[in-house]
């Protein structure tokens, strides 16, 4: 097989669909292919936006020949209620450089912890949660003592902490920053723990409600 037509068939291989509530998981596109006998689905990876749902998902086929049919049940389907739309689609390229805890740092550094792309860009694992809604220059450090007031201390030896960069020329009164946890269990503890609090409250009072989510 040429490589040409290698290119080809893997970008024949993924179907983007759009108008996904943002509250949706892979679960709930998972059930609607079981009850539109969508076949040959790999995997499902949510479309994010600086780590948040921006409605849209890939489906990544095992084979080309899915493609087609499988885009005709699904312009038929719903997601929570909503009518979707299925495309074919490249998937956007994964950022290989989030692999290892050097090379986080690095591309931190650079600005190349986004958010942006099928599971934000990183491995959709659920280690990894993503807190918005905090002080626009607040540090790893104070991000780690924040989480300590809530009984987090174990999980802070380990937790990688990682600011989201804005896009350029943006302008934001608030920053989200990304944590690496340990497990899925971890992330979904953070979560519990801080959703909905108040960073820092003997300082700026209520003006910073944390929102937490598992990135999926």
């Amino acid at each position: 097989m040429s490589r040409a037509t290698t290119v080809a068939n893997n970008a024949r291989r993924h179907i983007l669909i759009e108008n996904v509530p943002r509250t949706a998981l892979a679960a709930d596109i998972r059930r609607t292919i079981r009850q539109e006998r969508v076949v040959g689905i790999d995997d499902i990876q949510i479309d994010l936006y600086r780590f948040t749902p921006n409605r849209r998902a890939y489906l990544i086929l095992s084979h080309p020949d899915f493609l087609q049919k499988n885009i005709a049940k699904l312009e038929k389907s719903s997601v929570g209620g909503l009518l979707v739309n299925a495309y074919p689609a490249d998937l956007p390229t994964v950022n290989t450089e989030l692999r290892g805890v050097k090379g986080r740092q690095l591309a931190a550094k650079r600005g190349a912890i986004t958010g942006t792309g099928p599971s934000g860009g990183v491995p959709s694992n659920g280690r990894h949660v993503c807190i918005r809604g905090l002080p626009p220059k607040v540090s790893p450090e104070s991000i780690e003592e924040y989480l300590q007031k809530f009984g987090l201390t174990k999980l802070d030896d380990k937790t990688e902490v990682y600011q989201v960069p804005l896009p350029e020329g943006a302008f934001s009164l608030y920053s989200r920053h990304l944590l690496r946890t340990q497990s899925i269990s971890d992330s979904y503890h953070i979560v519990r723990r801080i959703h909905m609090s108040y960073f820092q409250p003997e300082v700026f009072g209520k003006k910073f409600q944390v929102h937490a989510s598992v990135v999926r």
